[in-house]
């Protein structure tokens, strides 16, 4: 793969803590009015028939790519990988990231009508979720606010938890200037108790004592407290036809507290000092100026500075960013790069290359990328001791280098497949230490996708492979979920309704532990788990504007006896749940 060596000639890409981009933010999130339409009947259509989108909201987490360790709100265990190079600086934990991440709205809501939306699950096992949205339409914008809330007493991860989101959203646009506006408040606060996975709920008890090994730390009465506020405010002035200019501000502060710790448990496996409180404040500061020109009927190009201040106790870390990118519509590309450097003149890179092309009849998408970037500001600071080290030789900038293609067969079948070559790949060890890998790290990714409908019958599936060589990043190899199911109106045509099953199995993984003082995962090969099978069976009904969903889920669990998402995490044992979405329009 040497050929890779040469895409940085291709100009293009983003440094450490640049903005995300929206297409960066919908990578892992949803977007409820991608659906939208200007038709109002055809939007109300859309919204109250099954989508995609409802199995994501109700289970908090996308079954395929992840899985909760117990409750929503919980960390995510990362099934499928995903590159990570720390560049993201907007939050400024982890475990911030695990647990706020939400669904991301469109900022312009389009129809001539008002919009709520009632969201009600039940989390695992004594708890529930209820999330209202509303969205609503003025003379020169519209307004969306968002309230979820999660209250459980849960298992496993958490004896209690209580999580709160709000957000308040809006845009506006003047009637006689070119100018436009687009704010987003957001708030966030989570209080949980954490046990250590220590729990005797029937619904998670095995038969065999071995099988519940208490964890080698004592966080039975470790509480957390995390909460953060922020605000982003974009400001666009289109001063002609086919050019504009943008301003943005992403202010945020995120706040971690760590109560009751008992002693000689709080940094286990890395010290076994005693402490009773920690507190920890971050806030992060992005500005960001673009201007984008369409050059001609054919191409656009974009032109970005940022300046990004990240405060965390005595440190302050400031980054320079420079930006741009250049797409053609008839030539079906796009360049893009982004560079800049932070007060310890210390260059981060990234650039990538993306080109369409139709081929034997397929769709194909390439895409090569560059990215050479310098630890994460965790890394450098070294959280776990709380004291600032000096940036040496040792944090050297870690290279990674891919290739992705995606290839369309048709609308119902796309696959997915990726290479990656990673040099100095930061990551914690299994003492919970941060570290680099002395190694190069090849990793090979494919993904199949496929929806099969025949009648009243639908069979919709993901098959996914990945290999690793090396360990210092645990991956499981083979994911499948399955979804086969019946569709159609039942009671005189009075409701539609859907009757069918989901499969989930993974292959054994290497190995990994969630640790809340890190807010991350670490290796851990005392923790391989072996391959698991889940079943579920549902039936989802929809009564007008009503769509009820029951579920009776792992009802394999019934015969094949103990089985763990990540140990010593068990699967629950079979239970039945009853979630709804309701929508109104007026």
């Amino acid at each position: 793969m040497n050929i890779l060596k040469w895409i940085p000639i291709f100009s293009t890409l983003a440094l450490c803590a640049q903005e995300v981009q929206p297409e960066d933010l919908l990578t892992d999130t949803l977007s409820l009015d991608s659906i939208s339409v200007y038709d109002p009947s055809l939007f109300q259509k859309a919204q109250n028939s099954f989508l995609e989108e409802d199995d994501l909201l109700l289970l908090g987490h996308h079954p395929f790519e992840e899985t909760t360790l117990s409750n929503l709100g919980s960390p995510r265990v990362p099934l499928w990988w995903k590159p990570n190079n720390h560049l993201n600086m907007t939050i400024g934990d982890r475990r911030l990231d695990h647990l706020s991440k939400k669904a991301i709205y469109t900022a312009v809501f389009k129809e001539s009508f008002p919009h709520t939306k009632i969201i009600y699950a039940p989390t695992l096992v004594e708890g529930q979720k209820m999330n209202v949205i509303h969205q609503r339409p003025y003379k020169y914008g519209s307004v969306l606010i968002d309230y979820d809330r999660i209250v459980s007493e849960g298992n496993l991860v958490h004896e209690k938890l209580k999580t709160t989101r709000f957000a308040f959203q809006g845009n506006f646009s003047h009637p006689n200037i070119p100018y436009s506006s687009e704010w987003r408040f957001h708030s966030f606060k989570n209080e949980s108790n954490w046990n250590g996975g220590i729990t005797d709920d029937e619904l998670f008890s095995s038969n065999s004592e071995s099988n519940w090994e208490l964890l080698p730390t004592q966080w039975t009465s470790l509480n957390t407290e995390t909460k953060q506020k922020g605000l982003d405010w974009k400001h666009t002035y289109r001063y002609s036809n086919s050019a504009e200019i943008d301003y943005e501000l992403k202010v945020s502060r995120d706040s971690l507290f760590y109560k009751d710790l008992q002693e000689d448990g709080l940094f286990y496996p890395t010290r076994t000092d005693s402490a009773n409180s920690i507190i920890r404040v971050f806030t992060s500061t992005n500005h960001a100026l673009r201007w984008n020109k369409k050059i001609d009927t054919d191409k656009d190009g974009m032109l970005g500075l940022s300046y990004h201040n990240f405060d965390f106790e005595t440190s302050n870390i400031k980054q320079y960013n420079i930006h741009s990118s250049l797409s053609s519509v008839s030539h079906k590309n796009r360049i893009s790069l982004a560079a800049g450097t932070d007060a310890h003149r210390r260059f981060n890179l990234l650039a990538n290359y993306q080109q369409k092309i139709f081929f034997l009849g397929l769709n194909h998408q390439f895409e090569l990328g560059f990215e050479k970037t310098h630890p994460s500001w965790k890394v450098q600071n070294d959280i776990i001791f709380y004291e600032p080290i000096e940036i040496t030789d040792v944090n050297k900038p870690s290279t990674h280098r891919y290739l992705e293609w995606n290839m369309n067969l048709n609308e119902a079948i796309s696959l997915y497949s990726s290479y990656h070559k990673i040099d100095d790949h930061h990551y914690y060890n299994a003492s919970a230490m941060a570290t680099q890998s002395e190694e190069t790290i090849q990793i090979f990714q494919s993904r199949l996708k496929y929806k099969i409908h025949y009648k009243k019958w639908n069979w919709k599936g993901q098959v996914g492979y990945q290999n690793c060589s090396n360990t210092e990043i645990p991956m499981v190899e083979f994911l499948t979920h399955q979804k086969i199911y019946w569709q159609g109106s039942i009671l005189k045509k009075a409701t539609w309704a859907q009757l069918g099953t989901r499969i989930r199995y993974k292959s054994s993984h290497p190995g990994m532990r969630y640790s809340p003082m890190i807010g991350d995962f670490y290796v851990s090969p005392l923790d391989e788990t072996e391959a698991s099978l889940r079943c579920d069976l549902f039936a989802n009904f929809q009564i007008k504007t009503l769509k009820i969903h029951l579920t009776y889920e792992h009802i394999n669990g019934l015969g094949q006896g103990n089985q763990y998402v990540l140990k010593p995490y068990p699967m629950t044992k079979p239970f039945f749940r009853m979630s709804l979405i309701w929508n109104f329009y007026d």
